[in-house]
């Protein structure tokens, strides 16, 4: 929130609609591949909160530099923006507006980044540092976004419950349409449906997740460093186990 390449088996060997295993052919060994899922996918599981966390910080130890390399550009993005601010100096509310979406979008597709990172180590393949940026639709991932973001903002204009709520119910929307490919609408409303089915693990979870990243914040905020690829990928270890994806042994 976290194994070797086999050879691939002989043509026919294989029944028709079983999965052969290891890399396809064409594909160097170690290269992360989109779609490709090294770990048996089984029946959805039950979560262990403190299981996804020892799961998310033995795989961010096993791979730390693409993980601190993307918070790091984050940090950039951040920096270059308050840098654009204080240059242009804006006083009407249009670029106002502007700079507050272009930031929004900005940490939207750092998120799906780094869930697409998460999901390469519970696939088995520890990513690259440009491995994290291969979205199947990014203009999927900005929509959903947006649309979690403005029910959140909704939610908690009518009172804080309602959007603690409804960020919860969000949480696994942008895994589903890294993941499955799926549009906006179908993302939230299956992020929804596995959030009411594991309510009680889910809310652990997420609870769990702000207290990581409150502590690591509180470190001068370089201890987000690493409390924020850990909880990514316990909560994507959350997101297979729930829906009965694969997840590679540690």
């Amino acid at each position: 929130m976290p194994p070797s390449a086999g050879s691939p088996p002989p043509q026919g060997d294989t029944p028709y609609g079983q999965p052969q295993s290891g890399i396809p052919q064409g594909t160097d060994a170690g290269q992360p591949i989109y779609g490709y899922q090294q770990a048996a996918t089984s029946a959805p599981g039950t979560l262990d909160v403190g299981q996804a966390f020892s799961y998310g910080w033995a795989k961010f130890r096993s791979n730390p530099g693409p993980w601190m390399g993307v918070i790091a550009s984050g940090l950039v993005i951040y920096l270059a923006f308050v840098l654009v601010v204080q240059l242009t100096d804006p006083t009407t509310m249009f670029p106002l507006l502007l700079i507050f979406l272009a930031v929004l979008a900005a940490v939207w597709l750092l998120q799906a980044a780094m869930v697409r990172g998460a999901l390469y180590e519970t696939d088995g393949n520890p990513p690259h540092f440009g491995s994290y940026f291969r979205f199947v639709n990014a203009g999927n991932v900005l929509i959903t976004a947006l649309l979690a973001f403005a029910l959140t903002f909704l939610g908690s204009a009518l009172c804080i419950v309602p959007g603690l709520i409804v960020g919860v119910l969000c949480m696994f929307s942008l895994h589903f349409v890294v993941d499955q490919n799926e549009g906006p609408f179908e993302a939230i409303k299956s992020s929804a449906t596995l959030v009411v089915t594991n309510v009680w693990p889910v809310l652990l979870l997420a609870l769990s997740v702000l207290f990581v990243t409150f502590v690591g914040a509180l470190l001068c905020g370089l201890g987000l460093l690493v409390a924020g690829p850990v909880a990514v990928i316990a909560v994507t270890y959350a997101y297979r186990i729930l829906t009965g994806g694969p997840v590679a042994m540690i």
